[in-house]
C-alpha cells in the first residue's frame, strides 16, 4: 500500500493465511501473520518480496496478530495461547509467553 497516495503499489504473496501485517518504525520492512504454517513472513517493502521467514511454532501455533518496533516484533499465537517476541535486527526469537487462551490482539509504542 502505498501510503502518499493511499494506493495499492504491489501484491505480496507470504502463504495462505496471512492475517495481519505491522511495519518497521523506518518503513523498510512489513511484517506478516501468516496462519497456516505458523510464521511471520518479512517482506522488504522497496523490494516487495519476502526476505525471510520467521517460525514461531507448528502449524495450528496460528499468529494472529502483529506490532513492531525498532526494538521487537510482537507477535500473539492464538492457537497456542503465546506472545512471541522477535528481535527486529537478527530475526530470532527473544521469548515466548503463555499469555492465555487464543490472545487477539497486541500494541506497542515505537
Amino acid at each position: 500500500m502505498g501510503t502518499r497516495a493511499d494506493t495499492i503499489t504491489a501484491n505480496v504473496p507470504v502463504g495462505e493465511g496471512a492475517f495481519d501485517v505491522a511495519l518497521s518504525p523506518d518503513g523498510r520492512s512489513a511484517y506478516a501473520a501468516v496462519l497456516g504454517p505458523g510464521n511471520v513472513s518479512v517482506i522488504d517493502t522497496r523490494s516487495h518480496r519476502v526476505s525471510r521467514t520467521v517460525s514461531v511454532g507448528p502449524p495450528g501455533t496460528d499468529p494472529f496478530n502483529v506490532a513492531a518496533t525498532s526494538r521487537a516484533i510482537y507477535v500473539t499465537e492464538q492457537g497456542a495461547g503465546t506472545l512471541t517476541v522477535i528481535n527486529p535486527k537478527t530475526l530470532k526469537i527473544v521469548v515466548t509467553v503463555t499469555v492465555g487462551t487464543s490472545p487477539d490482539g497486541v500494541a506497542a509504542s515505537p
